[in-house]
């Protein structure tokens, strides 16, 4: 009886642990007027609703963009920022000329489709963008 509920629950656990989220990179260093790409990927999980944040050092976390479906992207902060999702299972956060205004921590996350209030986060992306030497 003990093996059993020990593998049933074994059992819950890998369920769980089988739908990943993976951001990527873990650090970015740029200069002003670099482009940037930054990466997420769920596996394990059909259909996820997708989000970014940000957080400015010393500030507090935002949400940037949220999408629910492969091709549509919403906005909900201004940062001179864009992003895109591909595949059902990837979302890119990414500009072309990066600010210093950008420097902050990214995260990337997901949530079941109908469970908004539950969001699993990746593990972050720390960005900072240095201004131009001489400048």
């Amino acid at each position: 009886m003990l093996y059993s509920l020990l593998a049933f629950l074994l059992g819950m656990f890998l369920g769980v642990s089988a739908q990943t989220i993976h951001q990527w990179p873990v650090a970015e260093i740029k200069a002003v007027g670099s482009p940037l790409s930054l990466g997420c990927t769920i596996k394990g999980k059909s259909s996820p609703n997708l989000y970014w944040y940000w957080q400015a050092t010393g500030g507090t976390l935002q949400q940037l963009f949220y999408s629910i479906t492969v091709g549509q992207v919403e906005s909900v902060v201004q940062l001179n920022l864009s992003a895109s999702r591909p595949k059902d299972d990837q979302f890119i956060l990414s500009t072309e000329k990066l600010l210093l205004s950008h420097s902050g921590f990214y995260l990337c996350a997901w949530s079941p489709q109908g469970a908004a209030e539950t969001l699993y986060f990746g593990s972050g992306t720390r960005l900072t963008v240095l201004g131009k030497l001489g400048a």
